[in-house]
């Protein structure tokens, strides 16, 4: 029979056996107090449910989640790689790993392609991997690796627009154009709303100088209204075509949405000097050499229009500083002549 010395050492073996357990449990996972304040309600709610299952995966995953939506990745990055550490093998996990790992300012590539490869081998058929993986490895120019990615997600759903248009960007970086509009197009056939693959065709046909661009220009507009790309691409197709008018009404557009795109104020400074606006041209030239002090056009254009405001020493220094940052804009070495004759009597 069991003394009382015996029972209570037996008693403070099991005692340290539980507390030693305990602690490893909450060392292995970050604690967080459902009354801690400094975090919002969604995480505490959720902490609360955590503390009372802390071996719930699933838990770790939702605060991960809701983590990443108030756009914490640190924090969102530890509690998914607790939700892995309780089942490592749920293709789920591994995936939502590579899209945080993909989210910070310092993303992990490597990392995020690791995790992706995991999902992938975990779950053959999960598309949304496939395409994750193989964005990563277009970034990094491994064609061959992303086009086999891409292909094996088409497969797996056929009426998918996302891997003809990306498979479409790779053959328009590896030059073969007829291939990217093929592919373009092909998308549209899958998705008529595909946004960026209506501004590439759109790109492709202003290029080509052929006013289909304008069908797909005034479409893309219609699924982004407020696009400065878009509206700035369809203006200048129509400055080329010498619809000044239209063209110009387009830069100003782009202007006040995207205040700071000075190849927009420097078109319509163009626009407005070439119809002897020069006031609202200096204006204007001002204001992109603002944003783009290292802009030879501009200081050439700037010099020119104050040429013609009879200001012939700012067009001079204006025509020197553009020659000193580019020596062949042609248009300053001959406006600098000009210049030196009227300021020679």
């Amino acid at each position: 029979m069991l003394n009382f010395n015996k029972i209570c050492f037996l008693f403070i073996i099991l005692l340290t056996a539980f507390l030693n357990e305990s602690c490893k449990d909450s060392a292995s996972y970050r604690y967080i107090s459902d009354t801690d304040t400094t975090f919002t309600k969604d995480i505490r709610d959720i902490s609360k449910k955590i503390n009372a299952q802390p071996k719930e995966a699933e838990l770790f995953y939702k605060r991960a989640k809701t983590f990443y939506f108030e756009e914490k990745i640190k924090d969102a990055l530890i509690d998914i790689d607790y939700a892995m550490e309780l089942d490592s093998i749920n293709p789920l996990y591994c995936f939502t790993k590579g899209k945080y790992l993909m989210s910070g300012d310092t993303a992990d590539a490597v990392a995020a392609e690791f995790c992706y490869k995991k999902a992938i081998r975990l779950r053959p058929d999960y598309v949304e991997a496939y395409f994750d993986l193989a964005k990563i490895q277009f970034a990094k120019q491994a064609y061959n690796d992303a086009q086999e990615n891409y292909f094996k997600a088409s497969k797996l759903d056929p009426s998918n627009p996302i891997p003809y248009f990306y498979l479409g960007l790779m053959a328009k970086e590896q030059k073969d154009t007829a291939k990217s509009i093929e592919l373009f197009e092909k998308t549209l056939v899958y998705d008529g709303n595909y946004y960026d693959a209506v501004v590439q065709l759109g790109n492709y046909y202003a290029e080509k100088n052929d006013k289909k661009c304008l069908i797909l220009f005034d479409r893309a507009l219609k699924l982004n209204e407020y696009s400065a790309e878009v509206m700035y691409a369809k203006g200048l197709y129509l400055q080329k075509q010498n619809a000044y008018r239209d063209a110009a009404i387009l830069y100003e557009q782009v202007s006040k949405i995207d205040p700071g795109h000075f190849f927009a104020r420097y078109n319509l400074a163009f626009i407005n000097a070439n119809f002897s606006n020069y006031e609202k041209a200096l204006k204007l030239l001002d204001e992109v050499l603002s944003l783009k002090k290292e802009y030879p056009e501009a200081l050439t254009l700037r010099g020119f229009v104050k040429e013609k405001m009879n200001n012939s020493l700012g067009a001079y220094s204006d025509y020197q500083a553009a020659l000193q940052l580019d020596k062949n804009q042609k248009l300053a070495i001959e406006g600098l002549k000009r210049v030196k004759v009227v300021t020679s009597f």
